[in-house]
């Protein structure tokens, strides 16, 4: 059967994909993991179905396409609704011929598949809205996965941390015995924007920077451990006192906070609000907030906001 899986950014679609894939009768054949939504419309095409030698400007040589390398396993499409409709059309012939073409070519080549995808957004608002074609959404959903956002999963932060410590251990060659008591806490109060895949990069870092037999909360990322700070606009100090020498004229005093500082906060903030109404769809957030996805993920760096 097809699988849809669905849920926020860094929620580990792609794994649970690949477990799906692992503990069923493909097991031995390839596992193609495809993220659609950094894909431009060409591209897209040709990474999926291939091309030929001429068929575009810079085709330079034949290429197979990623269905053909995943004949006899499993295609894993992650963010499928940014694929463009010319591909979803394409897409919806392989799911209902099991072939695919070439871009330049009038030969079909037969595949055997089976497709997984995944979306960190409403496909059915999307076919509502006329984005998403509703015969592809159908023929995807025949059975729907569902992962839960870490924060509504408050009893398991402290399984995956464990999990995320014993792996980070391995990689640094380190000996990290735990998380104190604070730390706990700190990681259980945390929103977790970015979900496992933030919990992960933030247990590594803690790790490496770590000197003793546990994991204390002052090595843990200043939004985690005062979240607040982060997550208010906030605006500067400004106190009014008045000369003595000069009735009625008011003197102006500002704060250690800078406006600097202050816009950063509320550049930060308003990335992250935008990320939570678009589930975390870069690509979305990008459009929302009228930038363009290199200057998103550059923020997002800066920033340190890990999805």
């Amino acid at each position: 059967m097809s699988v849809i899986i669905t849920g926020e950014t860094g929620t580990g679609k792609e794994f649970v994909a690949n477990a799906i894939h692992l503990k069923s009768k493909r097991s031995a054949k390839p596992f193609v993991a495809i993220d659609c939504g950094a894909l431009g419309k060409e591209l897209a095409g040709s990474e999926l179905f291939g091309h030929l030698k001429g068929s575009f400007t810079g085709a330079m040589t034949d290429k197979a396409g990623s269905f053909e390398f995943a004949d006899g396993g499993t295609i894993f499409l992650d963010e499928i609704g940014n694929l463009s409709y010319d591909n979803q059309i394409k897409l919806l012939r392989v799911l209902q011929e099991r072939k695919i073409r070439r871009i330049g070519s009038n030969q079909d080549i037969p595949v055997d598949v089976r497709i997984i995808v995944a979306t960190n957004e409403d496909l059915r608002e999307a076919v509502r809205q006329g984005k998403f074609r509703e015969d592809i959404y159908h023929r995807i959903a025949e059975f729907e996965i569902h992962l839960s956002p870490l924060r509504e999963r408050k009893a398991d932060i402290m399984i995956f941390a464990e999990h995320f410590l014993e792996s980070a251990n391995g990689q640094l060659e380190k000996d990290i015995l735990g998380f104190d008591e604070e730390a706990k806490e700190k990681l259980k109060e945390y929103y977790w924007h970015g979900n496992l895949r933030e919990l992960h990069n933030v247990v590594k870092r803690a790790v490496l920077l770590t000197q003793g037999d546990y994991i204390e909360a002052d090595v843990l990322p200043q939004e985690i451990i005062s979240p607040q700070y982060f997550t208010q606009q906030e605006a500067p100090t400004v106190q009014i006192s008045y000369d003595p020498a000069r009735p009625g004229v008011p003197v102006f005093s500002q704060s250690a906070a800078n406006l600097k500082s202050v816009s950063e906060n509320a550049e930060r903030a308003a990335i992250l609000k935008v990320l939570e109404k678009t589930g975390y769809n870069k690509t979305k957030a990008a459009e929302v907030l009228n930038i363009d996805r290199k200057t998103l993920y550059n923020k997002l760096k800066a920033y340190d906001i890990h999805l």
